[in-house]
């Protein structure tokens, strides 16, 4: 769920390290260095699953997103402080998600709006979610805001439905997050993992190629978010 709690205290871009400090204080993990196995998943991709999703079936959807891994309750709220690689305060980014569904391809998605102020550079996107009834997480539709990429809805201009997160995150699993036209290709890779903390990877196929970590608790949500390009670490305000 999108809402605060208790702070952590971390150096900034050292996401592996406090997760594992992290994981020691719960009892999750002990001795370990990082946050996860020690190899990957002998089968990247996700089993059974067709990525992108041209077309998504409505049956095959539930109302609503709580998945352990990113769970959306409408009307909760988030803030993440930014700081730069030498702990100097760079902004924030805050994420709200809407307290109705929104129609998109005949799914009931949850939308979630982002908004953010990163060194004087504003920006605010809605992108659209959907569960299915394994409980995995699709991206369905955006609302792009100040870096100009537009709108897209799954189903729509030859838009496909991309994996968001999936009901159970393997280590080495990869997928595409997004296959729009006209938009830079964007794919996801499972890099760190333990039973209670989730990292990945995600690629912009971008003349940029920006690259982001995400780093995921369960029953919280989204935690961290690192561009490994730019140079922050943004993480959840507690």
């Amino acid at each position: 769920m999108l809402a605060p709690m208790p702070r952590v205290v971390r150096r900034p871009r050292a996401v592996v390290a406090a997760l594992g400090l992290a994981l020691a204080a719960t009892g999750a993990l002990s001795g370990c260095a990082g946050i996860g196995q020690p190899a990957p998943y002998d089968s990247p991709g996700i089993n059974g699953l067709v990525i992108p999703t041209p077309s998504p079936a409505p049956s095959d959807f539930v109302a609503g997103v709580d998945n352990p891994w990113f769970p959306l309750e409408p009307g909760s709220a988030a803030r993440f402080d930014v700081t730069e690689d030498d702990g100097a305060d760079l902004g924030w980014i805050e994420m709200a998600v809407i307290d109705r569904p929104t129609d998109i391809a005949g799914l009931a998605a949850t939308g979630v709006t982002t908004a953010s102020d990163i060194d004087g550079a504003k920006d605010i996107t809605t992108r659209y979610y959907a569960q299915d009834a394994a409980g995995n997480v699709w991206v369905v539709g955006a609302d792009e805001g100040a870096r100009g990429q537009g709108s897209w809805r799954a189903g729509e201009g030859g838009a496909q439905a991309g994996l968001a997160v999936p009901a159970h995150p393997r280590l080495g699993d990869g997928w595409l997050t997004r296959l729009v036209p006209g938009l830079p290709e964007e794919s996801t890779r499972v890099e760190d993992q333990s039973r209670a903390m989730v990292q990945t990877r995600t690629q912009d196929e971008d003349e940029a190629g920006t690259t982001t970590r995400r780093v995921y608790e369960k029953g919280v949500g989204l935690v961290s978010v690192e561009d490994l390009d730019a140079g922050w670490t943004a993480v959840l305000d507690r």
